[in-house]
């Protein structure tokens, strides 16, 4: 049975790398890959895993909800632009999403594959050195701008290859202030996470469980702890990323990249 250090550690995990641009993706595929080479599964079920993956993603949601308040109320205010832009933003991460999902889901944890998207993640940080800061904000970004990003994310739908690093990148490049880049990044985040929430309970079926090795309060425990650290994971990435040092995450990708190769040589 999954136990409380478990959940914790999976669980800190995702609200940790969900929003810092180290790839949840990816972390969650290495954690889960020791935990199999050292006999000790989250889950001999995969119906079970499936659940519990939902919850944590019910707490990153959580997170951005409660640290993005002010700007997802001024959404339906005076931010109301805001609203379409997103839409075009998440439409190219919607149709790679249900691609991935249909043809090719085995991408989601191939070690070798993960290990080049964490270099990837790595380069891409170290670029942002050379990007000056810039001037356009969420508001009076353009259609086309949005539609970048939201193809920026796309791409990102490959593990180790992190959402949030990528879209604020991508964003920066395209002229965003670094604050409004990231504000954009984490609003586009909320219908990825409800997307990826429920492509993972479309596939749970209580009946092939054959025993509840999750207990649910175990998994509500998971959700509280993944909300707690994603909170965290934003306020930090925000204060880095508004100091200049969004690239001294490159240097922890750089570092995981070898140990998910060494992983799959195990």
């Amino acid at each position: 049975m999954t136990d409380l250090i478990q959940i914790f550690i999976i669980a800190i995990a995702q609200g940790i790398s969900e929003f810092l641009p180290i790839s949840s993706s990816g972390h969650n595929a290495v954690i889960e890959h020791i935990y199999e080479r050292l006999g000790n599964p989250l889950t001999e079920d995969s119906s079970e895993f499936i659940k519990l993956n939902a919850m944590l993603h019910v707490g990153s949601l959580v997170a951005v909800l409660i640290v993005f308040r002010q700007r997802i109320v001024d959404m339906f205010g005076k931010e109301m632009r805001l609203i379409p832009l997103l839409i075009i933003g998440t439409i190219p991460a919607v149709i790679a999403g249900l691609l991935v999902y249909l043809y090719a889901p085995w991408t989601q944890t191939y070690l070798p594959i993960i290990s080049f998207c964490f270099i990837l993640t790595g380069i891409l940080l170290l670029y942002t050195l050379r990007i000056p800061e810039g001037e356009t904000t969420c508001s009076t970004m353009t259609w086309k701008k949005a539609l970048i990003i939201g193809c920026a994310q796309a791409v990102a739908i490959m593990p180790g290859l992190s959402r949030s690093g990528t879209t604020i990148v991508v964003g920066m490049m395209c002229g965003l202030k670094r604050a409004e880049s990231a504000a954009f990044s984490f609003l586009l985040s909320i219908p990825v996470i409800v997307g990826g929430g429920v492509l993972h309970l479309k596939d749970y079926d209580p009946s092939m469980a054959a025993t509840q090795t999750i207990p649910d309060w175990l998994l509500f425990v998971g959700a509280a702890v993944s909300c707690v650290a994603g909170i965290i994971a934003l306020i930090f990435l925000l204060d880095w990323l508004n100091k200049g040092k969004l690239w001294y995450f490159a240097i922890w990708v750089f570092l995981m990249s070898p140990v998910a190769l060494a992983l799959y040589f195990w």
